[in-house]
């Protein structure tokens, strides 16, 4: 899985290296943590744990970069990657996981794929008989 880049500081928000944050983190835009943080991270964007970075709690996002320290759970809705500087002491749960030669991990990986849109025809009544043309479109998750 090639890593998206995610270069730009002025897109998002960027947590120090000196700063420490205890609780509950939620973030709607893209988010790069230099420092340490201690709780649970939400998150709905672009979520990079910088080399310098240390998180100890659970991560849920939409793309997860680790390239410091994680302790806890992963849950990526589109894709997580742990890069080469990267430790992981957790369980990975995405679609699309990318583990780098020199990482380091201590977990299990669960690959779900995304739910795709289900698109069914029902049967076409008889030509004679009136609204012979039914079709239902579902979205099943």
């Amino acid at each position: 899985m090639a890593i998206p880049p995610n270069n730009s500081v002025d897109s998002g928000s960027v947590l120090g290296s000196s700063l420490r944050f205890k609780g509950e983190l939620h973030a709607d835009e893209d988010l790069k943590v230099l420092g340490i943080v201690e709780g649970s991270i939400t998150h709905t964007k672009y979520l990079t744990v910088g080399s310098e970075g240390h998180v100890k709690g659970n991560i849920k996002g939409h793309i997860i970069v680790v390239e410091g320290t994680v302790e806890g759970d992963l849950l990526g809705e589109a894709s997580v990657a742990v890069t080469q500087t990267g430790h992981l002491t957790g369980d990975i749960r995405s679609p699309s996981i990318s583990i780098n030669d020199g990482a380091e991990f201590n977990g299990k990986v669960v690959m779900d794929p995304p739910k795709p849109l289900r698109v069914g025809i029902q049967p076409e009544p008889s030509r004679n008989a009136p609204g012979s043309n039914n079709t239902v479109v579902t979205k099943e998750g």
